[in-house]
């Protein structure tokens, strides 16, 4: 017996028609929704500082990728590097793991080296969260020279180890 075919299209119309289906997709986007909220308000000072320095964002995570893209608009494009000391501040105050998660990322390019190596190197040897841990890693590697990375053994397991 041969199997049924179908477009994605076709699946996608027979999937709005299913109540199963769509009750599971309204949970999902009703989780989305208070994950967004939640982190909206837990950023919410970040925000304002970061907006009083004299950057337009809404999130933290617009200072993450923020080099013009062709397709892709960006709230943000330039260098931050005035940002850095309020990002540093803000790895010491309890954030959502998804803002933390976007501290972490801002702070991730060598030019930032001077103010916050040091910091993210503590937080990755305090740091349990293997997500975090995996960030905190990628953040390093991109900011330690290697003869300063090589310094810090566990930064290469997890590196060599990969992000499982």
């Amino acid at each position: 017996m041969a199997e049924e075919t179908i477009t994605a299209a076709e699946l996608m119309a027979r999937l709005e028609k299913d109540p199963d289906f769509l009750a599971k997709r309204a949970e999902q986007d009703e989780k989305v929704r208070k994950l967004e909220e939640g982190c909206q308000a837990d950023e919410a000072s970040l925000v304002r500082e970061l907006n009083k320095s004299g950057f337009e964002v809404d999130s933290v995570w617009d200072l993450v990728n923020n080099q013009p893209h062709p397709v892709l608009e960006r709230r943000f494009v330039g260098e931050y590097k005035e940002a850095y000391p309020i990002l540093v501040k803000h790895l010491d105050v309890a954030h959502h793991e998804r803002i933390r998660e976007g501290i972490i990322r801002a702070l991730s390019e060598p030019a930032a080296y001077a103010v916050a190596a040091q910091v993210l190197i503590k937080h990755f040897q305090l740091e349990t969260r293997k997500s975090l841990r995996w960030v905190l890693t990628n953040a390093l590697e991109s900011m330690l020279p290697k003869s300063e990375l090589d310094q810090y053994p566990q930064v290469n397991e997890v590196l060599r180890a990969g992000y499982l």
